[in-house]
């Protein structure tokens, strides 16, 4: 196998883990403060990442642009979650809060079933079939941008908690 299509994987795989990276991030964070494991984590992720894809489709928002806009949505919104749902189970036996979870993983899921349908949905952007070119070296637009929003999310994350008294 040569060297440079194993190179270009691995940059490949390393951008695309440091998205993945941010999204063990928000759950390890999630369960280090507040103590609750939320299994609907991935699911409120899916239905972040079908509100930049109705974002683009209504106003053709780019969806780096739409991380903004999406993001303190969603932050009100698991605050909502937070003190109206989770909160009185924070005293209960850890079964219940695991059980409540559960049980909104599984009204989300269905909810986007409902809305969406069973289908994949994407974005044309016009960057996503970009590439830089150094060399040998191929790397995708898009997914440099996307680890480079997630390391600059997970830096802030990290100034928050290191250089706040929150």
């Amino acid at each position: 196998m040569p060297l440079d299509l194993v190179v270009n994987v691995v940059i490949s795989g390393v951008l695309t883990g440091l998205v993945y990276g941010l999204m063990a991030l928000g759950l390890s964070v999630i369960f280090g403060v507040v103590r609750v494991v939320n299994f609907a984590h991935g699911e409120m992720m899916t239905i972040a990442m079908y509100a930049a894809t109705v974002l683009f489709a209504a106003l053709g928002l780019d969806p780096f642009v739409a991380m903004l806009p999406i993001a303190a949505a969603f932050f009100v919104f698991g605050y909502v979650l937070q003190a109206g749902l989770i909160n009185p189970f924070i005293t209960r036996p850890e079964h219940s809060q695991f059980m409540l979870l559960v049980a909104v993983a599984i009204v989300m899921v269905n909810a986007m079933l409902m809305i969406f349908g069973p289908d994949a949905r994407n974005v044309q952007v016009g960057y996503q079939l970009e590439s830089f070119e150094i060399g040998t070296l191929l790397i995708d637009k898009a997914r440099l941008y996307a680890a480079a929003a997630a390391v600059v999310a997970a830096a802030a994350l990290f100034c928050f908690f290191k250089f706040t008294l929150i």
